[in-house]
């Protein structure tokens, strides 16, 4: 569920930085919106580099050997919208302003204060857990595939191999967002699952627009994919309710979805069971709750895949909660 850590909205998430697009002397974007804004314009595709030169040594090769190549922005910053997401020593750095600073300087600090808290929360979004990483992305900022899974490039000749080397995934992509915007509302919606089912389940998060969409498109389930949908949209947003310490809400967005007439039995299932890890990890006592919530997902899909992990969860629960009675009766 990490994954889908402040996945609201990009838009509602992240903070402008102004009309004029920040770059670096490798024709990099800085700040996301502005990037995604000029990709959605110009209709190019997108990258995304995290790094932390300086402090790691593979960040410290990409950026020294392929970033500031200087056919990088000719080659590659010409034909890509590139974001360079940095956590350096430099990155930081620009985020205080000297004391003597004057009005103009301490409003660029603070530009590039805005610009590192809304890179702690990409990172979240694109799941990193270690540096560097490497995205190719739509326009769109849907992702296509990670670049360095298998790979640490020290040199552009390699870099520019790997880019050629998933042009045809970026067009299938491509071809799946065009289906999006043609033909009937089940048409449609079915063109959005093609997209949700290619996409890796680590960045389903950035296709929350469009999984808010499909559920508008199809409110009497002719496609049969709306409960599918119902359930992608509630599993977004209890996370993203659940990381602002609303741990109430969330849990009542799993159990509105789990009550809804189009969400399957297994989906309604993996609702109740999320319920009860929400509360579970909310450093609660209500470990009757708890196995209240658990139960009634067992009890759904007995036979499900899921189900005798839920068993096992409930036994767990029942023993802190036999543990927690003996415990408090012992202090009576």
């Amino acid at each position: 569920m990490k994954k889908l850590l402040f996945a609201l909205s990009l838009c509602a998430l992240l903070i402008s930085c102004g009309n004029k697009a920040i770059t670096d002397d490798c024709g990099c974007f800085l700040d996301y919106d502005q990037a995604i804004s000029y990709a959605s314009k110009k209709n190019k595709p997108m990258l995304v580099f995290f790094t932390s030169a300086g402090d790691d040594d593979e960040s410290t090769v990409l950026v020294n050997s392929i970033m500031k190549n200087a056919s990088f922005k000719k080659e590659i910053a010409s034909e890509y919208v590139v974001l360079h997401v940095d956590f350096s020593q430099d990155a930081f750095q620009k985020t205080v302003a000297a004391d003597d600073a004057t009005a103009q300087e301490q409003e660029l600090a603070n530009t590039y204060t805005n610009i590192l808290q809304n890179n702690y929360k990409l990172a979240i979004l694109f799941n990193i857990s270690q540096m560097p990483g490497i995205f190719l992305c739509t326009s769109q900022g849907y992702v296509v595939t990670r670049l360095d899974s298998d790979t640490i490039f020290t040199n552009l000749t390699d870099f520019k191999k790997s880019l050629a080397a998933n042009k045809s995934e970026l067009n299938r992509f491509n071809s799946y967002v065009a289906a999006t915007n043609k033909g009937s509302s089940v048409k449609k919606i079915e063109a959005i699952d093609t997209l949700y089912n290619a996409t890796d389940s680590d960045y389903k998060s950035f296709l929350y627009p469009l999984v808010k969409y499909a559920c508008e498109l199809d409110p009497q389930n002719e496609s049969g994919l709306l409960g599918k949908f119902i359930f992608a949209q509630a599993e977004i947003e209890a996370i993203f309710a659940y990381s602002q310490g609303d741990v109430e809400n969330a849990v009542k967005i799993y159990l509105v979805a789990a009550n809804n007439q189009y969400v399957k039995a297994e989906q309604k299932q993996e609702c109740f069971f999320n319920a009860a890890y929400l509360i579970a990890y909310s450093d609660t006592d209500d470990y009757e709750g708890i196995i209240s919530y658990l139960q009634t997902a067992y009890d759904i899909a007995p036979q499900s895949s899921k189900a005798e992990s839920i068993k096992a969860a409930i036994e767990y629960f029942e023993t802190v909660l036999e543990k927690s009675a003996d415990y408090d009766g012992d202090e009576e």
